[in-house]
């Protein structure tokens, strides 16, 4: 079912239909001054307006129409005679609520309601199907927005659900290392992951969480490899607090910091770094993770790996040209998260 048009839609829509009658209103007092004659503005403006309010007040109807019956697809032909008929209805409506108005508002001139009929016919008329058109337009920009929302939201969705079963799978394997050599360590790693799985799946359909929240799920992240690496991994986690309740995209830096565990404690006996910092950056809000690893093998010197991608696009989706990720590869590798810095 079509929603609603906003409030904001319909001022805008009086707001239109005032200044056509202004408008007309000029126009009028413009011809009358290339004619010499004088300009009667106490009932030239309120006529103008009287007309074209009138006109105004029929507005919820075109766009019940529209909505109805459209002018558009395979059958729009079919929808002609219906608008025809409506636009005739329409003129006799209008004629019969501006005639009393334009009476009172001119006492003298004895008009009645078949001469005001015929002396504006085809104006109306003209006015019916102008409005159609211009709803037709305004319908057929909703309709295009709410399908690219739809398409965005999908496709995010779908990026997500790449990334989810890639860290299922590497943390049930650590899981069953662990369970033969050290019972309780794989016992509070099962713990933990079940803390995540809830909330992951309380964030789904989500785009957008504070930054408090998603370090809160990072943190049951961190404990996991904490648990796995022991003493050989060293974790620190930087973000001011004053940068809590800013917005970030759900479940963003898990995978960057699996990514940075991963590749930066590959086949290493010594004691690795990895480092996650939130900064503000004027307008923006940077995102930082970071290890001392081997940094960007040969194969991925451009930083193009399956989950930086995602991210490029999911960032991309959300942000436009204001989200942008970056890698630099020196004593390790740093991935650099930018994006709007907006508080929820």
């Amino acid at each position: 079912m079509p929603s609603r048009p906003p409030r904001r839609l319909w001022l805008f829509g009086l707001a239109v239909w005032i200044v056509l009658g202004l408008m007309s209103a000029a126009q009028g007092a413009t011809w009358r001054i290339y004619a010499g004659r004088p300009v009667p503005w106490g009932s030239l403006v309120p006529n103008s307006l009287a007309d074209w309010l009138t006109c105004g007040m029929f507005t919820p109807a075109f766009y019940w129409m529209v909505r109805r019956f459209p002018i558009r697809g395979e059958r729009w032909w079919s929808y002609l005679p219906l608008h025809l008929a409506a636009s005739l209805v329409f003129v006799v409506l209008k004629v019969t609520a501006y005639t009393p108005l334009y009476q009172l508002l001119n006492p003298n001139e004895g008009r009645t309601w078949s001469m005001i009929l015929l002396g504006g016919f085809y104006a109306d008329l003209l006015a019916y199907w102008a409005s159609v058109g211009v709803i037709h337009a305004i319908e057929y920009y909703r309709e295009s927005r709410e399908r690219q929302l739809e398409a965005t939201q999908l496709a995010l969705e779908n990026l997500r659900a790449q990334l989810q079963p890639h860290f299922l799978f590497n943390t049930l394997q650590s899981i069953s290392t662990l369970i033969y050599r050290d019972q309780r360590a794989a016992d509070r790693m099962l713990t933990q992951l079940s803390d995540l799985l809830r909330l992951s799946l309380r964030n789904t359909g989500v785009q957008e969480v504070p930054l408090a929240e998603e370090l809160g799920f990072l943190e049951h992240y961190l404990a996991i490899m904490r648990v796995r690496f022991g003493d050989r991994l060293v974790i620190v986690v930087d973000a001011k607090p004053d940068l809590l309740n800013a917005l970030v995209p759900s479940l963003v830096l898990q995978p960057i910091v699996e990514n940075a565990i991963e590749h930066g404690m590959a086949d290493r006996p010594d004691i690795g770094h990895v480092s996650v910092r939130v900064t503000k950056d004027g307008p923006s809000l940077q995102l930082e993770v970071s290890d001392d690893g081997p940094g960007l093998g040969a194969s991925h010197k451009d930083g193009n790996g399956i989950g930086l991608a995602n991210t490029r696009e999911r960032l991309a989706r959300l942000y436009g040209p204001a989200g942008q990720v970056e890698t630099v590869s020196e004593n390790g590798l740093t991935v650099r998260l930018t994006i709007p810095l907006r508080h929820g």
